[in-house]
């Protein structure tokens, strides 16, 4: 017979799914300010400790904000924190493959996107990585352009949540294959295809060609991908 083993809660944790469950049904909302921590504890009949567990671990997800001399808020908006763990999952995994698809399918998500939403301002930010890429011999300089252009392609769709996830599995990735990006880099064809395919993807971008833009962002993601398997 096969048992699953069962798991005593903590108490802690039923507090924290309590604050999920106000959340969820609309009791809480962004930017409440929640009873002090001792009424809190005789409302849900727990010890102080428990609650600043709580309180903590809420704090580190981003679910709430603590602000000292005003008390402790149901946060004002969407922070990045919440996707943090993410990137502690691509790390742990070692699932790279996996990440890699995902990734394929928000950032083509958001090159369609932008070229839907973006503004002359968006187009110039591209252009000014773009020209790093072109312009600078130093790799370093150039896979910092390369990230940024990501992100301004990103934050050019005007959506916080997609801008977050995008970014944050982005920073796992890169983590992970930052050694192996530097031996890819050692090609100048590489190089040159690489920087040649961000000059597609912008292109499009600034045509509002959402379908082409986001064709040559998975071409893109799917040649990165090749390559380093070679590796």
């Amino acid at each position: 017979m096969d048992f699953t083993p069962i798991r005593v809660q903590k108490v802690y944790e039923d507090i924290i799914e309590q604050f999920k469950n106000m959340i969820y049904s609309g009791q809480l909302q962004k930017g409440d300010k929640l009873p002090p921590e001792r009424e809190l504890c005789q409302m849900l009949g727990v010890s102080r400790a428990s609650m600043r567990e709580a309180l903590r671990a809420m704090e580190v997800m981003g679910i709430v904000d603590s602000r000292p001399g005003e008390g402790t808020y149901i946060v004002d908006e969407i922070t990045s924190s919440m996707f943090k763990p993410l990137s502690l999952i691509i790390a742990l995994e070692k699932n790279q493959a996996d990440f890699i698809e995902l990734r394929k399918i928000l950032e083509s998500a958001c090159a369609k996107r932008a070229a839907e939403m973006r503004s002359d301002e968006d187009l110039e930010k591209m252009q000014s990585q773009i020209k790093i890429m072109m312009e600078s011999d130093d790799e370093g300089r150039r896979a910092e352009a390369d990230k940024k252009l990501h992100r301004i392609i990103s934050e050019a769709t005007g959506n916080k949540l997609l801008i977050d996830m995008v970014e944050v599995i982005a920073d796992g990735i890169d983590a992970y294959i930052k050694d192996a990006r530097k031996r890819l880099m050692q090609d100048p064809r590489n190089v040159d295809a690489l920087l040649q395919q961000h000059i597609a993807i912008c292109n499009h971008i600034k045509n509002k060609d959402g379908q082409a833009a986001a064709r040559e962002m998975e071409m893109h993601i799917d040649f990165v991908e090749e390559k380093l398997k070679r590796l």
